[in-house]
């Protein structure tokens, strides 16, 4: 099975009251899991030290606004089927999807996110596409959370951060042996 992971930005938000509830029951029943499944992480950050805490879904009927008493919200399910990072930034809000499955699944969470929240992409993003997705095989995308935690233990970064980075990096080195290759072909033909 594979990981499907994307990153999108969105028009900051005020959310209605019980929206991000509707949310999460709609969430565990797309994933077919009882509500109770599904685990909600409030982060707040205070004097530099960022804390978690795990929420119900009735903690989520009042909270209306990420970024001023929380820094992000985020749903896991036990099943790892779907893993869902809201964050605030002075710009936009950002929302990271980590979903396990096909791409199929991870427009419909995504369109189902965008819905149930009546999200607005960030300028001039457009529809997503297949492109959109970074598909990685889940043995590697644990490997790569195994090597997060083991790392970064007393670090302020997230594994979201740490993703794209590696994913960056890794996609730089194919462009530069993709360039090297290129340059060394003889004109007019192909490398030998």
């Amino acid at each position: 099975m594979k990981v499907a992971f994307l990153k999108r930005l969105y028009e900051n938000k005020i959310f209605s009251q019980g929206q991000l509830t509707q949310f999460a029951y709609t969430l565990a029943e797309f994933g077919n899991l009882p509500i109770t499944d599904l685990g909600i992480i409030m982060h707040q950050k205070s004097a530099g030290v960022e804390t978690s805490t795990r929420c119900t879904v009735t903690d989520l009927i009042n909270i209306c606004e990420i970024g001023k008493t929380m820094s992000c919200l985020a749903f896991h399910s036990s099943l790892n089927i779907i893993k869902l990072r809201f964050k605030l930034n002075p710009q936009a809000m950002t929302i990271t999807y980590n979903i396990k499955g096909d791409i199929e699944n991870a427009h419909q969470i995504v369109f189902l996110t965008e819905n149930i929240l009546g999200l607005t992409r960030y300028s001039e993003q457009t529809q997503s596409s297949k492109q959109d997705f970074f598909e990685i095989e889940e043995p590697l995308f644990d490997l790569m959370q195994q090597v997060y935690e083991k790392e970064t233990k007393n670090s302020d970064g997230s594994f979201d951060e740490y993703f794209n980075q590696v994913i960056k990096m890794r996609c730089q080195e194919r462009i530069d042996d993709l360039k090297n290759i290129v340059l060394l072909q003889p004109r007019g033909g192909k490398a030998e």
